[in-house]
């Protein structure tokens, strides 16, 4: 099991693009629900945050293993979300990472949802 949190510098001409994409994300929440089981993805949130002038766009998740990479997928839906990415994100300007420490996630529930994504 995996958990992240990562934040991503939007381009900064591309913040309208970005608050689409967002739109885009949480407009299709019940579709994007369908696709996290070939990803093994538990849990994810998306937040977006403002430092200085800069937009950022930040993933927290809670991952099985092996999961199916979201640029493999298949789903139209996986692939405009690939697409706003490139589009989107400042690639050349280093990511925010974070250290994990603890979750407070209890045992069973996250050892349930981990059974739900089995093979």
């Amino acid at each position: 099991m995996k958990t992240e949190l990562e934040g991503f510098r939007v381009k900064s001409d591309k913040h309208a693009e970005a608050q689409e994409w967002l739109k885009f994300l949480a407009d299709n929440r019940q579709a994007f629900l369908t696709t996290l089981p070939a990803e093994k993805m538990l849990v994810e949130s998306v937040f977006s945050t403002m430092i200085g002038n800069d937009l950022y766009l930040c993933w927290y998740s809670i991952q099985g293993d092996n999961p199916r990479p979201v640029e493999d997928s298949e789903s139209e839906l996986d692939k405009r979300h690939v697409a706003y990415w490139e589009d989107c994100i400042d690639e050349s300007v280093p990511s925010l990472k974070f250290d994990h420490v603890v979750n407070y996630v209890p045992d069973e529930l996250t050892q349930k949802m981990s059974r739900l994504y089995e093979n």
